[in-house]
């Protein structure tokens, strides 16, 4: 592993790859560096994914479409035509919304790989330490860097080291593989027997779905959660994994001296619905570019705090505001069911959409 280098982004999913990536087109020595032995595993993540259209419905302001998406198309593994809420009662409720399923593991390293080809060093294994200054100590040695980017995660160790105010609220949430056919439409599930707080889903893919659940309320533990819902549905469920989504909206800062913060270490998803890899991919553009301008040509670092609020600041605060609204309703099945009543299918996408729909 290189000892020195122009930025070192601690991190290999989408919105550190994306970073890499970008600022070494720009010509930057980019170290990318993840803790994992194999990049995309272990995998926590629904792995859907809204078509480009429906994206840029959500994200007006956001810049890198055509850069970004559609994403490769051997990634995807089921098209999806719509989607169907299920309330408490069991009533159902359609409406459209296209979209794609994919192998998350294989879309990280995919965008790992083309940061690669860009010209960014990789480096796994390597766990972060501590950040002072412009020396960073992993444990395979320290690196001297000129910018550090957080991209690892929610409990980003990054932002601590770095003094940032870290994600200040944390789903728990949890996902398996369940073998079978299941079509073309994903399923929502709400209800506080399914998911208290959240929701269920089952988004469907060749052969199988990807089963899961978010909750707000801690009190019973994910897995036994997932357990009674697969109970309930009649699956058996296999290579189960649990994590945490950041739904508080994006931290109050995220440039601090050579540090800045991207992807759930930052917030950038969509609270109402736990969405995330668009928005990582996106502020991972920005971000990468934002590096290299500040790098090459003296502008500073702040500017990517702009940037990336002036792209999608207000869809993922609004995504924030909306998921506390809902929260009043989502812990009472009597509330819940009458507004999901009142509001029927085209009202849950606008809540979805126009929350900034995103994957995860």
């Amino acid at each position: 592993m290189k000892n020195r280098c122009d930025v070192l982004v601690v991190g290999a999913g989408p919105a550190g790859s994306t970073t890499a990536r970008y600022a070494a087109e720009a010509g930057l020595d980019v170290l990318l560096i993840d803790k994992r032995k194999e990049i995309g595993l272990p995998v926590c993540c629904g792995e859907f994914n809204a078509t480009t259209e429906v994206l840029a419905e959500a994200l007006p302001h956001a810049p890198g479409f055509d850069d970004l998406f559609p994403l490769d198309p051997a990634l995807i593994r089921r098209e999806i035509r719509g989607a169907v809420a299920v309330s408490p009662k069991g009533r159902e409720y359609e409406f459209d919304l296209p979209g794609y399923t994919l192998d998350r593991d294989a879309l990280d390293r995919h965008l790992a790989e083309e940061a690669v080809r860009a010209g960014a060093a990789l480096s796994l294994e390597t766990t972060f330490l501590s950040c002072d200054g412009h020396r960073v100590r992993t444990r395979r040695g320290d690196v001297e860097v000129r910018v550090v980017v957080a991209a690892d995660g929610p409990l980003s160790p990054v932002c601590r080291s770095a003094g940032m105010e870290r994600n200040a609220l944390l789903a728990p949430a949890v996902t398996c593989r369940v073998d079978g056919e299941f079509g073309d439409r994903i399923r929502l599930y709400f209800g506080n027997r399914i998911a208290p707080g959240g929701y269920a889903w089952v988004f469907p893919k060749e052969g199988c779905a990807n089963v899961g659940l978010g909750v707000q309320d801690r009190k019973t533990p994910v897995p036994v959660l997932l357990d009674a819902f697969l109970a309930r549905m009649g699956y058996s469920g296999r290579d189960v994994m649990a994590g945490f989504v950041p739904v508080s909206g994006p931290i109050p800062e995220t440039v601090r001296g050579n540090v800045i913060a991207v992807g759930d270490a930052a917030g950038h998803v969509v609270a109402s619905n736990g969405g995330g890899i668009a928005p990582a991919m996106i502020c991972g553009r920005i971000a990468g570019l934002a590096v290299a301008r500040h790098l090459l040509h003296g502008e500073p670092l702040a500017a990517y705090e702009r940037e990336w609020r002036s792209a999608l600041g207000r869809e993922l605060e609004t995504a924030a505001k909306t998921k506390r609204m809902a929260d009043r309703f989502l812990g009472s099945d009597f509330l819940l069911e009458r507004t999901i009543a009142a509001i029927g299918g085209r009202g849950i996408r606008n809540l979805i959409v126009f929350g900034g729909l995103a994957g995860r």
